[in-house]
């Protein structure tokens, strides 16, 4: 890739082009929707974003990035405030811990770890809202939205490189 084009983008802009694509996407994804079936099929695109992007540039995305996208699925989703930040900063903590275990791994073992790390994810928050509204949760709804996450991951994961390819200068790629 030629330098130029890096250039012409402020250095700045640059290093939070994870977060600014993290905030797009969950802003995206909760749109909202006329169908308790599409609200039921919604996947965690913030959990992906993390994950992505924690994995693939750590310097660029870190414990503020996570903290600022769970705060936004605190204030946009129904869960009570305070549990998507929680958890966010885990997977964060989790993510850098496990990373240079499967750095230079494949898609398919980054894709089956993401899916592991979703379940505990989705398992934790499940838990979490059982407890704090002190009511039964169906836990076919929560299956259906973890699902849906994992399906997600790779389309969302080809978006987050495509911008890392074309908008962060190529040093120190560890994306595949």
């Amino acid at each position: 890739m030629d330098n130029k084009k890096f250039e012409q983008i402020p250095v700045f802009l640059r290093h939070l082009l994870p977060l600014f694509s993290a905030v797009l996407f969950v802003l995206f994804f909760f749109m909202p929707v006329n169908s308790v079936e599409l609200n039921i099929f919604r996947p965690s695109i913030g959990v992906i974003c993390v994950y992505y992007w924690r994995l693939n540039r750590p310097a660029l995305f870190g414990w503020f990035s996570a903290f600022f996208i769970g705060f936004l699925i605190d204030i946009y989703s129904s869960s009570p405030l305070g549990i998507n930040t929680f958890l966010m900063l885990c997977l964060v903590g989790a993510t850098g811990w496990l990373s240079h275990y499967f750095q230079t791994s494949s898609f398919g073992v980054r894709w089956f770890i993401f899916a592991l790390s979703a379940l505990a994810y989705t398992l934790i928050k499940w838990l979490f809202l059982m407890l704090y509204f002190a009511h039964w949760l169906p836990l076919a709804e929560v299956a259906v939205g973890y699902f849906s996450t994992v399906m997600f991951y790779p389309l969302i994961a080809a978006i987050n490189f495509w911008l890392a390819q074309k908008f962060i200068p190529p040093e120190n790629i560890n994306e595949q």
